[in-house]
């Protein structure tokens, strides 16, 4: 039986931006992966890779991205940007699928 967890990350930042990500975590044998995301900005969609720990992104002009699912948070920054921009994890979505991925519920 494979799971799917999809979590939205809202991103707080204090300029209000509308900054944003959305992630589909798969869980199958004991094992989680996040690499399946979709951060959001005013100027458009960029797949990333959310899996735990920092790595680098296709988002432009985004110079750091971090992910701490034990704490259910991460953080970025944009170039030209003095402080990092924290992302909370603010809801979880639980889809369960049969083991050929279909008959989902």
């Amino acid at each position: 039986m494979r799971f799917d967890i999809t979590t939205i990350i809202a991103a707080l930042a204090l300029t209000g931006s509308a900054d944003r990500m959305e992630v589909f975590t798969s869980c199958a044998a004991g094992s989680c992966h996040s690499d399946d995301g979709i951060f959001y900005t005013d100027f458009g969609a960029y797949r990333v890779n959310a899996n735990e720990g920092c790595r680098g992104t296709s988002v432009p002009a985004m110079t750091e991205f971090c992910m701490d699912w034990g704490n259910r948070r991460g953080h970025f920054r944009f170039s030209g940007q003095a402080n990092k921009r924290c992302l909370v994890q603010d809801s979880e979505n639980k889809v369960g699928c049969g083991s050929d991925g279909t008959d989902c519920w």
